[in-house]
């Protein structure tokens, strides 16, 4: 984000109104820190109120260094915005809207001047979106040949509609995320009146939710949105909420190893829940962290305890002699099923488990934690623990063994297409 200066017009009280427990103008100074920016210029007219929102400790925000600049009563004029430095280019942002981080990140990535429109509005956020979004990158070359004096978002839509400005369309922008295996439509949108305060949020939670791995995370999502829909109003942190699911999944594995199956059970089954709810907070709230990355690590090594503490329970209590060879071929497919994953992302750039319909199809059902636990639920209720163990170790190798072949398949057709383009 180099020289650029972002510039934020903020005016209370419509850049202090909360969704999902932040107000706009602390969600948009989150995003742009994640964004790589570490000064912001805000420019208000309400400069006390704004200024007492400014100097309340937030840790979501804290590495940006944030100028209020009093503004009197009026339009925004190129003026003003010249003279508040020498950046060759301005992300002038309106405090009192939601935007997707992706799509000020598109504005960013531009090297001419630059407005965010949305030529097609989803049909979910008809009622919120405005043409022009209010957002855009303009030059200092582009700013001095506005009339100085003429309000700025004026000149700005008469740019727009006579074509003599680029734009970043949000219909037309990837709506894919990886990491979340799923597509998300991105929007922005200006303060939603009382009556769409709702859907708004309604359309915040939805965006943060991962896309759905297994046929329990179908029962799991709307009691996970249903909590980060108050979760998200409180104070209480994605690490908090962790450390929470790091105790539950703890204490599943000290059930399973003093052979309180159903105790261990019940903890795993809350434990898929807590699980999802971290990540959605973080989202939500835009309270993302390196460090969150890990958490990912942390749960494979709690539910790799689960597997170990189960077959020494089945072991020691003499009702599945083989429990640890079982247990060896459970680890040692994960580790396939790794090494399958990984060579497919590499090839394609997206999960194997999202990359065509059979995948898509075959990971609601595919080994995995949630399936496990509701696999050992069946045969703790059927009195058939042991056959249940051994089915899950053997439905990983399976899943393993389908995943490899897939990734074979699908490298081999990556290479194949890679020579036929230099060919």
């Amino acid at each position: 984000m180099e020289n650029i200066l972002p510039i934020l017009i903020a005016d209370a009280p419509e850049a202090l109104i909360g969704l999902c427990g932040v107000n706009l103008l602390e969600r948009l100074l989150r995003i742009l820190q994640r964004l790589g920016f570490r000064r912001v210029i805000v420019f208000s007219t309400t400069q006390e109120i704004v200024g007492a929102e400014l100097a309340k400790p937030s840790w979501a925000r804290e590495k940006v260094i944030v100028d209020l600049v009093p503004r009197a009563i009026g339009p925004l004029t190129a003026q003003m915005l010249l003279e508040e430095g020498p950046s060759e280019r301005f992300l002038i942002v309106p405090a009192n809207i939601y935007c997707d981080a992706r799509l000020l990140a598109a504005l960013c990535a531009k090297d001419s001047s630059t407005a965010l429109v949305d030529s097609n509005p989803p049909e979910f956020a008809q009622s919120l979106i405005r043409n022009p979004c209010g957002p855009a990158l303009v030059t200092r070359e582009f700013l001095f040949a506005l009339s100085p004096a003429a309000p700025f978002f004026e000149e700005l839509k008469d740019k727009i509609d006579t074509r003599k400005i680029d734009i970043v369309d949000a219909a037309a922008e990837d709506d894919y995320i990886v990491t979340m295996r799923r597509r998300v439509r991105p929007v922005c949108f200006p303060t939603p009146a009382e009556q769409n305060r709702r859907l708004a949020e309604r359309i915040i939670l939805d965006s943060a939710q991962n896309g759905t791995l297994d046929l329990p995370a179908y029962f799991h999502a709307p009691i996970e949105t249903g909590l980060i829909s108050l979760l998200c109003k409180t104070r209480i942190t994605p690490n908090q909420i962790t450390i929470a699911g790091f105790i539950i999944g703890c204490s599943a594995t000290v059930a399973f190893a003093l052979g309180r199956i159903g105790l261990g059970i019940l903890a795993a089954l809350i434990f898929g829940i807590v699980d999802g709810l971290d990540g959605k907070q973080s989202r939500v709230k835009i309270e993302t962290t390196e460090h969150g990355k890990w958490e990912h690590h942390l749960d494979y090594l709690i539910e790799n305890s689960w597997w170990a503490a189960i077959a020494f329970h089945l072991w020691r209590s003499g009702q599945f002699p083989n429990a640890f060879y079982f247990l060896a071929l459970l680890i040692g497919s994960h580790l396939l099923d790794e090494f399958a994953k990984r060579r497919a992302k590499m090839a394609t750039g997206r999960l194997l488990d999202d990359i065509a319909p059979f995948d898509r199809a075959f990971r609601l059902i595919a080994a995995r934690r949630n399936v496990y636990v509701w696999i050992l639920a069946c045969g703790f209720l059927l009195d058939a623990l042991p056959q249940s163990y051994a089915v899950i170790c053997g439905w990983a190798a399976f899943s393993a063994a389908v995943h490899l072949v897939r990734s074979i398949w699908i490298c081999d057709g990556a290479v194949r297409r890679f020579v036929g383009v230099r060919s």
